[in-house]
């Protein structure tokens, strides 16, 4: 717990610098998150990995990303990508639908980092500290309401320790986050906070989601670069499945 407190007042104050300057230097940081996470990805799967396709297509969707590109350019590199992936197979002698795991890695990690930069870049830092807050708050949240009053299993084949009573105690904590940020910026509680318990849910299951593939292959922590937090995936899993709910809503808000 020393080594987790530890990391995160080391740690929050930069990132959320780093978020507040925006520009290349955010570029930057996100490019090593995706590179980093490619890489504990791909640990889970141990040989036969294809890096030259794994780096080369995930850097080049968050390159497109950055630049703001058009949808039939983007349409164009999932075209390529895919293509790059089945010669790469092809003239590797792999099986296609065991290596697709590559197709995952790219989406999963590159995709959704993707939309850190587009938050930040099309609506403002205050909503990206608002996806923030809404994940850390739901997972104090749940954790806390979870040691003390957790008694029903929310998924014991995923992950044994979390509770229905944590998930519910997230939720709460998300609200109030939610109707708090609201009344501070202005702008109606009631959708504010509506908007921050279907963020809770989707971080909740982002968080599921990765509990998943690491009891599938059977490690603990997606990796040792944050002490106390495991690795670049087991801190940012909620926060990769909420920053794209939240940008498709300020969207078509």
């Amino acid at each position: 717990m020393l080594k987790r407190v530890l990391t995160a007042l080391v740690g929050i104050p930069i990132f959320l610098g780093l978020l507040y300057v925006g520009g290349v230097y955010l570029q930057i940081v996100l490019a090593v998150f995706v590179v980093l996470g490619i890489y504990e990805l791909s640990t889970f799967f141990g040989s036969d990995i294809y890096w030259d396709y794994l780096m080369l297509a995930g850097l080049s969707l968050l390159y497109f990303t950055y630049s703001g590109v058009s949808s039939s350019l983007l349409f164009f590199w999932f075209y390529a990508q895919l293509i790059y992936y089945f010669i790469r197979v092809i003239f590797g002698n792999q099986k296609p639908f065991k290596q697709a795991w590559h197709l995952i890695a790219v989406l999963y990690i590159a995709g959704l980092f993707s939309f850190l930069w587009l938050v930040r870049f099309d609506f403002g830092f205050h909503w990206v500290l608002f996806a923030l807050l809404v994940t850390w708050l739901t997972d104090t949240g749940a954790y806390f309401t979870g040691i003390y009053l957790g008694k029903h299993k929310l998924a014991p084949s995923i992950s044994p320790n979390k509770t229905i009573e944590g998930a519910l105690g997230g939720l709460v904590a998300a609200t109030l986050v939610g109707i708090g940020y609201a009344l501070m910026l202005g702008h109606s509680w009631m959708h504010i906070g509506l908007l921050a318990v279907l963020l809770s849910i989707v971080g909740q299951v982002g968080d599921l989601v990765e509990s998943t593939m690491k009891r599938e292959q059977t490690v603990k922590d997606s990796g040792k670069i944050l002490p106390g937090h495991g690795g670049v995936l087991d801190r940012f899993d909620s926060l990769l499945f909420v920053l794209p709910v939240l940008y498709l809503i300020l969207s078509i808000a």
